[in-house]
């Protein structure tokens, strides 16, 4: 369960020009570009200071729906907290340096590794702007074909672990990310959709995720910008026993 609420999480936590069919490879700026405008533009997503989001998880295998919430604060703290029924609530934080999971049957453990890594790169709150930044080396593979549409396939590794981003040609949106960690199974796929504007700037309400720790969808309610969260969401709890 730990395993799987952590794959969860770590995706948890961001128009342009149209390229024709038989175009060349755009570069890597220009895809990135095209993404900021069409999620509302560089001047928006700059006066993000904080986002709260909160929905619902289904889970297949288990045959059950949770609730979660994803708490994001300038720049880089993220909380989120996902409570399953007849298992509990599991609580994952980055306090911008160090990382934790509190989960009701395993206790509390520290992340580090490409883990860590990996979230303190999500929980960045620019995200969004930051892509060349965050995952250094990434380059245009190509078009593929993502839900029946094209796709821009971007790539990159980071600490360790492989990354493959895919914006929607005729949109510029993020459409699906995989991540690679060299595990049995094979990579997770996190597919995105739904978008829809939130002060102006869209935001994908339906996610799902298919890999090696099973699978989700997850559907928002709730995604506010830019209010109040207390520090103690990120605060690190007392160890505990389970």
């Amino acid at each position: 369960m730990t395993k799987f609420i952590r794959c969860f999480l770590s995706f948890l936590a961001p128009a342009g020009f149209l390229f024709a069919a038989n175009a060349a490879n755009p570069s890597v700026d220009d895809v990135l570009a095209r993404f900021v405008t069409a999620l509302g533009g560089k001047a928006a997503l700059e006066k993000v200071t904080s986002r709260f989001m909160a929905g619902t998880l289904q889970i297949p295998s288990m045959k059950t729906a949770a609730n979660t919430s994803e708490y994001f604060q300038s720049p880089n703290r993220f909380a989120a907290v996902t409570d399953i029924p007849n298992y509990g609530t599991v609580r994952t934080v980055f306090d911008g340096k160090t990382a934790w999971q509190d989960d009701p049957q395993r206790g509390l453990s520290e992340i580090s590794g490409p883990e860590l890594a990996d979230l303190s790169r999500r929980a960045d709150i620019h995200w969004h702007l930051k892509l060349q930044e965050l995952y250094p080396g990434l380059t245009v593979k190509g078009r593929e074909k993502i839900n029946g549409k094209d796709a821009w396939k971007l790539e990159t590794t980071a600490d360790g672990w492989d990354y493959a981003f895919y914006f929607d040609v005729a949109s510029g949106l993020l459409v699906r990310l995989d991540t690679d960690r060299h595990a049995p199974g094979g990579p997770s796929k996190v597919l995105f959709f739904d978008y829809r504007p939130v002060n102006g700037i869209l935001f994908p309400h339906g996610a799902s995720m298919a890999g090696p720790s099973g699978g989700w969808n997850r559907t928002l309610t709730t995604v506010r910008i830019n209010v109040s969260i207390d520090d103690s969401i990120f605060a690190k709890p007392a160890a505990t026993t389970p």
